[in-house]
């Protein structure tokens, strides 16, 4: 059978005794040698260099050689050599597969033996290939290539699923969309009805006192024109002419005296259209209408069924530290990155678990307590003494500031969900709902008349279906779910859990929550309110304040009370 691209010498098929035999191994490679001996084994002609390479080559060099004078002058036709059959080299692309390294699993020509199989034992395929042919050896490939086949169909199976839901995602998210765009033209065109109704009612108001203004003086002015004819009038006897003139001097005294009043009805109103404040910012809004947020699908396990190991602590005391630390705040940026608020020596870090060290650290104008994570490489701390929320750029993994907003004294707890700020207060204890240049959207404070928190010092905001929020209350020991229009969905307690610090989404549906006298961080599971303990004072917890949960690697970061250390915990 011959392979493309590779030629065989025409004299050499007629089997002329005289033909020239060429080194056929130089002649795949584009040269053209005369040939001074033949290997047997490998069925090849070879000029001098070739054959003493071939002695050398561990793999070949126990093949039966023959030399000039005793090497057949033309091609052997009893059987056509196996080489011949196979493909080229992906890394040698003159070169044949000739060989292969049960070690390995590796195929290759006599090129990629030498370097990178000098010490294995390698099949010449030209010696194993017909017994592996014929005793059907490769029938044991079978079941390997059905199981793959299986998980393959299965993959496909789910692709198809995939895409069905992905169909139906999208068109009802697209309903949700134009749902709440149907809702916001509804709203504007009974805002846009209201304004014109009073604008018209206006102009009908000032036009009829108006009206009656201009028939008013329409009518004295008659009345004056009648006065003067009959004080003129010669058909009148000289008395009745007196009798008219006092009349007329009476009458002139009262139109006089309303004079004043006449003329401070001589005015229409001003008014203007005035655009307001909150429409102008969602016209310079980025995000007006929403934001399409892409989750990425991360397996995460359910980890109440995890174990986990402590690994060695990690310093984040940095040398420009003045005091010990107090990480009262943690998030994560990105794979194995987290910013952490040092309560203590008034700054904010980055902390790189992987190489364990602080890569960035900035000095803040005030206590920073919590920090959230925001879209476009920033993030929010709020600054309790100082009662604003500091904006920071964590581009290229460095601490920047950004803008400050003001906002009212003793914040606590930020979270962030839909260019929204979420912030808790300890003092008038409630939750504010602002937007991102801190103007106030809504207050949580009561519902019932009742107060609904006693001290909330942190919290988080879920992208569940639909999305709610969890709010840390210290004093209540307690973490209450709220819909994000202020309602309480749920309250969860439970005797593991002691005046409650901070709370971290995992999951929709898992949270962690640091026990700050308990020693303690739990797992709550919202499907059946349940609270369990995985890590606690066994684990040298002492007043844990903050944590975070990295996906990406299964680690779980605490911050403790006045302690330069963060612990660190892998999932086993």
């Amino acid at each position: 059978m011959e392979v493309p691209g590779r030629k065989r010498d025409p004299d050499l098929d007629k089997g002329s005794t005289d033909a020239t035999v060429y080194c056929q191994p130089c002649g795949e490679g584009g040269k053209r040698a005369v040939a001074q001996g033949f290997c047997q084994t490998c069925e090849q002609y070879m000029c001098a260099p070739c054959v003493e390479y071939h002695k050398i080559l561990k793999v070949t060099r126990n093949h039966v050689l023959l030399s000039k004078d005793k090497m057949p002058s033309y091609y052997p036709s009893t059987k056509q050599s196996a080489i011949a059959d196979t493909e080229y080299c992906k890394k040698h692309p003159k070169e044949m597969i000739k060989f292969y390294c049960p070690t390995h699993g590796d195929l290759g020509c006599g090129d990629c033996v030498v370097p990178d199989h000098r010490n294995c034992k390698v099949d010449y395929i030209a010696d194993v290939a017909k017994e592996f042919v014929i005793g059907n050896q490769f029938k044991e490939l079978e079941p390997s290539i059905k199981q793959t086949e299986d998980i393959f169909s299965g993959y496909i199976s789910n692709v198809k699923e995939l895409f069905g839901e992905i169909e139906n995602q999208t068109k009802d998210e697209m309903g949700r969309l134009k749902k709440f765009r149907a809702e916001i033209n509804t709203y504007l065109d009974r805002r846009e009805k209201e304004l014109l109704d009073n604008l018209h009612h206006v102009k009908n108001e000032d036009e009829n006192l108006l009206k009656t203004l201009k028939k008013d003086c329409e009518l004295t002015k008659a009345g004056l024109e009648a006065m003067r004819m009959e004080l003129t009038s010669g058909e009148v006897s000289v008395n009745q002419r007196y009798v008219t003139a006092r009349r007329a001097q009476k009458e002139l005294r009262v139109i006089r005296d309303e004079l004043g009043k006449t003329a401070g009805r001589m005015k229409a109103r001003k008014f203007r259209f005035t655009k307001d404040a909150d429409s102008e910012r969602l016209l310079g809004s980025k995000t007006c209408i929403g934001t399409l947020d892409v989750v990425e699908n991360l397996n995460i396990p359910d980890l109440s069924t995890l174990t986990w190991k402590e690994e060695v602590d990690i310093d984040v005391r940095a040398p420009q530290d003045q005091d010990t630390c107090y990480i009262s705040g943690l998030a994560l940026l990105s794979p194995g990155l987290f910013i952490l608020t040092d309560f203590g020596n008034e700054c904010v870090k980055l902390m790189n678990v992987n190489s364990r060290t602080v890569s960035s650290r900035l000095k803040l104008p005030g206590t920073p307590w919590d920090v959230c994570v925001l879209p476009g490489d920033q993030a929010a701390v709020t600054l309790s003494d100082n009662s604003i929320i500091h904006l920071l750029s964590t581009k290229g993994g460095q601490l920047s500031c950004g803008k400050k907003i003001k906002i009212s004294s003793w914040c606590r707890g930020i979270g962030y969900y839909n260019n929204r700020f979420y912030v808790s207060y300890v003092s008038n204890p409630r939750i504010e709902v602002m937007t991102l240049d801190g103007h106030i959207i809504s207050t949580f404070q009561t519902e019932d008349r009742r107060q609904l928190f006693q001290k909330p010092t942190y919290l988080t905001v879920s992208a569940s279906t639909p999305p709610t929020m969890y709010v840390s209350d210290f004093h209540a020991q307690a973490v209450l779910q709220l819909s994000l229009d202020g309602k309480v969905l749920k309250k969860y307690r439970d005797k593991k859990l002691n005046y409650p610090e901070s709370v971290v989404e995992v999951e929709p549906g898992q949270l962690l929550v640091c026990g700050g006298s308990g020693h303690n961080v739990v797992l709550l599971t919202e499907s059946d309110g349940k609270m369990a303990e995985i890590l606690g004072q066994n684990d040298e917890l002492a007043y844990p304040y903050s944590v975070a949960f990295c996906p990406y690697t299964r680690t779980i970061v605490v911050g403790m009370l006045r302690t330069d250390s963060l612990k660190v915990f892998n999932a086993n």
